[in-house]
């Protein structure tokens, strides 16, 4: 409530980006007191425990791409209760990103609007940084994912080699890696989600996590591709049918939208994509979909517009292993995590379910 009542409404006084990048730099500062925050804000349950193939989370709540691009907050992010983290997205190349203003907020929606276009420090900065954090001996005990993007100035045609470069070049420090193909912001890039040009992809980066994993062990990185919510779902099968036949781990549904603009109270000719509240629904019928059409053999990672308990369980009961938030947590706060993992608790015990694991896929099954 303190930050709903007293900070939020200071924090939106200032630019949406402005007030984005001075959180980041703060949070940048506070790492050290990340153990001392964690028990405030952390939900520690062993019926909130998550396996995704190899990974292992505490909860099922995690950080989405997005908020910390070049990962600057890793020290914190344990601190508010995350079961695990993606930093990103981060391309070969450093970019500024798309003009400036580029992120709006629609309070009244519970929404935001980004056009940032993959603006990150590049993947040899990145690397430095995470470098950096692991010799200082404060890498986070959380998962990170790391999530790649296209570098603007690439063209379709050589997507794979500037997608293997950046996973090359943070391999190491990645416990999972997530293929964005779907944002809306670069030119182009959902071309990459078509059958073929998916498929060669994958096929590179398999074969380069292959690779890596013989050379530095102890195993090949899990692999997620981050798909949009406004294919239709014959093209969401070509995709699901790829991903299967290149062994990822799982897939995460779903970015930011460039439609469903219709119910929005104000800024509907923004562009860029929409995320938060409105996307709720469309997620989690591309999540239910996904689910079905695998018989729940791909695990999913749920995100759009998840701000409660209810908005996470609804993802979970629709098919996903575990959900991230972003937008969710802009609004809702520090305690947001801790909030929705209390919750999803009370409604497992409503429900009868012993561990999360078992509310997975409940209503896409019935």
């Amino acid at each position: 409530m303190i930050y709903k009542q007293c900070l939020r409404p200071i924090l939106f006084l200032k630019d949406p980006e402005e007030a984005h990048e001075q959180t980041l730099s703060f949070l940048s500062r506070i790492g050290f007191l990340a153990s001392v925050l964690e028990p405030l804000f952390s939900v520690s349950d062993s019926r909130l425990h998550v396996k995704i193939g190899p990974l292992s989370f505490a909860n099922p709540v995690g950080l989405a791409g997005g908020f910390d691009k070049n990962g600057k907050a890793i020290r914190s992010w344990p601190a508010f209760g995350f079961g695990f983290v993606e930093i990103g997205a981060v391309t070969a190349q450093g970019q500024p990103g798309n003009p400036k203003p580029r992120l709006i907020r629609l309070p009244k929606d519970q929404a935001l609007i980004n056009r940032l276009g993959f603006n990150n420090e590049g993947a040899e900065a990145v690397r430095a940084r995470l470098d950096s954090i692991r010799d200082s001996g404060a890498w986070p005990r959380i998962p990170l994912g790391i999530n790649i993007g296209r570098t603007k100035a690439v063209e379709t045609k050589d997507a794979a080699a500037d997608y293997l470069f950046t996973f090359e070049r943070l391999y190491p420090f990645g416990d999972f890696f997530t293929l964005n193909v779907s944002s809306p912001n670069t030119p182009n890039l959902r071309e990459l989600q078509e059958k073929n040009l998916l498929k060669e992809l994958l096929q590179a980066i398999q074969a380069k996590n292959r690779e890596l994993a013989q050379k530095l062990g102890p195993g090949a990185k899990p692999i997620f591709v981050k798909v949009d919510p406004d294919m239709s779902f014959q093209q969401l099968d070509e995709v699901i049918d790829v991903l299967e036949s290149q062994q990822v781990t799982g897939v995460i549904a779903t970015n930011a939208t460039a439609f469903l603009r219709e119910k929005l109270t104000v800024g509907a000719n923004e562009p860029g994509g929409l995320s938060g509240k409105p996307l709720r629904e469309r997620a989690t019928s591309v999540i239910r979909h996904i689910y079905q059409a695998t018989k729940g053999r791909l695990p999913i990672i749920g995100v759009g517009g998840i701000f409660t308990a209810e908005d996470a369980y609804e993802k979970i009961k629709a098919g996903a292993s575990a959900v991230q938030i972003l937008t969710g947590f802009v609004y809702e706060g520090p305690c947001a995590v801790k909030r929705i993992n209390q919750g999803l608790l009370r409604l497992m015990e409503r429900d009868g379910f012993k561990n999360i694991s078992e509310a997975v896929g409940a209503d896409a099954r019935a």
